[in-house]
């Protein structure tokens, strides 16, 4: 199944029976097809993967290991030995 939501007009393949009934029956929001997405009334072209945004996590909600990572994608050194308060300060001060 092809779920369209209509706000964002992403659409996504699915085979979770329980997401396919809760978006058959929230019409206003979603639409629903088992062939295909072009069956999709005003249609837009299926965003490829890597042209879809990652959506921002809180910092709060990240783990340590994904906070070193955002750290050294920022170009701060000496996170290795910092436990998740410390990084959460040095990453706050650059953003």
């Amino acid at each position: 199944m092809f779920i369209r939501n209509k706000k964002s007009k992403l659409i996504q393949e699915c085979s979770n029976k329980d997401v396919i009934k809760i978006c058959l029956k929230d019409v206003e929001n979603y639409e629903v097809t088992e062939v295909n997405p072009e069956e999709f009334t005003n249609s837009e072209k299926v965003p490829e993967p890597e042209n879809i945004p990652e959506p921002e996590k809180n910092l709060e909600d990240m783990t340590v290991p994904e906070l070193k990572a955002l750290a050294k994608e920022k170009g701060i050194e000496g996170t290795s030995s910092l436990g998740k308060e410390d990084l959460l300060a040095v990453l706050k001060e650059v953003m």
